[in-house]
């Protein structure tokens, strides 16, 4: 078997998640590990030409301080010391699948997917995705497991469990969101997924992988995800049974939304020093909550907002953080309003507005209307980025760690830069459908 020593520095977008099931033995924490299984008899697929097994030197553009505090400063590092590194359009822990929305048996086209408002589908198409997005929470994902840990700094405390297809993604979530360790202090101040440039690019590329993972989940490789255009709405207009859940007092969906049912993955996440806390037997795990409207003050988002966000000029600037001003990605994310002054606006409001789970940032995935706004969010960036004309060379000097042009995405085990995600979604293989005048 060949290993080629590169830094992961220089590695192209593919699309394998964080624990490949063909790379762990669940009681085996002796990290890291190989990680660069078959496909077609070869490593990587190799002897079809499709990848390479590399072996792991670096995973991101910097050294950080107290590596050995964080598993995910080195990510995937610290788990593996080889993956695969998949070639051209070929993707998947093995290399044995095709790229976002590729087909063919060399993955030689490319699909061209819409990704349509909610409310423009006919009622049977609604219920349809509703039914989708429902089979794939409780459908096992074969591939991949979540970890859970008692001690996220003893390896010895490493579970890895089986979990579904839709909980693997939002493990992912949860998983980037947990506080930095920096200087053995922890921080929340900022993120692998939020308060920096990598809030846009993070949740593009989590978006294309849940995509993808559906798509394999309902064996229909022409699935879409659909977005809610909340814009002139003053409440949240799918918060009811027909689409996303009416709720009681408590927050507790109704009994006639499809999702009156779905329990929360990592709900204990307020513990620093663990990983994704919770019940062995999912029926002990706690509902997904939701209270539109219920925090005084905090209406919804607006069309205002957005065009606000989307006449910005520059994509981001200095500090490149949350205190950064006359930045799109500060205000889209929601940390400036119209006035260019610290606010909770845009992306963040929306999440404060709906509260209960989605107004806990690690958990809020849990939460299926998380997906519809942040595919919204997704529209607004490409809108953004179409217009202003920006390209991978767009992406700005970024020095804040997990979030710098050439840093890998978090926590996807081969590397996809940050600067990748700066390109039309039609590199993606789908489009985003025009609502009302947008």
């Amino acid at each position: 078997m060949l290993f080629i020593n590169v830094f992961l520095l220089f590695l192209v977008a593919t699309d394998a998640l964080m624990f490949p099931k063909a790379c762990i033995t669940p009681g085996n924490n002796d990290f890291p590990v190989p990680c660069c299984p078959l496909y077609n008899g070869t490593p990587c697929g190799s002897g079809d030409n499709r990848g390479s097994c590399l072996s792991l030197s670096l995973s991101r553009s910097e050294e950080p301080i107290d590596v050995s505090l964080d598993d995910r400063y080195l990510f995937p590092a610290f788990y593996f010391s080889t993956i695969c590194q998949c070639k051209d359009n070929f993707d998947g822990f093995n290399c044995g699948g095709c790229a976002h929305n590729r087909y063919g048996d060399n993955c030689e086209f490319i699909r061209d997917l819409v990704r349509e408002e909610i409310r423009q589908k006919s009622e049977t198409e609604q219920q349809l995705f509703l039914a989708q997005l429902d089979l794939c929470k409780y459908e096992t994902d074969p591939d991949y497991y979540i970890l859970r840990a008692g001690d996220r700094f003893r390896t010895s405390t490493f579970q890895f469990i089986e979990a579904s297809y839709y909980d693997v993604w939002c493990y992912s979530h949860y998983y980037a969101t947990k506080p930095f360790i920096n200087n053995t202090r922890e921080s929340g101040f900022i993120n692998f997924a939020h308060g920096s440039t990598g809030f846009l690019t993070w949740h593009r590329k989590s978006l294309l992988y849940l995509e993808n993972q559906m798509q394999k989940c309902l064996k229909d490789p022409t699935f879409a995800l659909a977005y809610y255009d909340w814009q002139s709405d003053e409440d949240c207009a799918i918060c009811n049974n027909d689409l996303m859940g009416d709720n009681d007092d408590q927050g507790y969906l109704h009994p006639h939304s499809v999702f009156s049912d779905w329990r929360m993955t990592c709900a204990s996440f307020r513990y620093d020093a663990t990983y994704c806390l919770m019940s062995d037997c999912i029926c002990e795990r706690p509902k997904i909550t939701r209270r539109p409207g219920a925090i005084p003050n905090f209406g919804m988002p607006t069309r205002a907002d957005v065009e606000y966000c989307l006449n910005l000029p520059d994509v981001d600037t200095e500090p490149y953080t949350s205190g950064s001003r006359s930045s799109a990605r500060n205000c889209i994310e929601g940390f400036i309003n119209q006035n260019n002054l610290p606010a909770v606006a845009t992306h963040n409001l929306f999440h404060v507005f709906c509260g209960g789970t989605m107004s806990q940032v690690p958990i809020s995935c849990n939460d299926p209307i998380f997906v519809l706004h942040h595919t919204f969010v997704d529209k607004i960036f490409e809108v953004y980025l179409v217009s202003w004309g920006l390209t991978k060379s767009s992406y700005p000097d970024n020095n804040i760690y997990g979030h710098g042009a050439y840093d890998c995405i978090t926590p996807f085990t081969q590397c996809t830069r940050n600067r990748e995600m700066f390109v039309p979604s039609s590199t993606f293989g789908f489009h985003y459908s025009i609502y009302g005048n947008f």
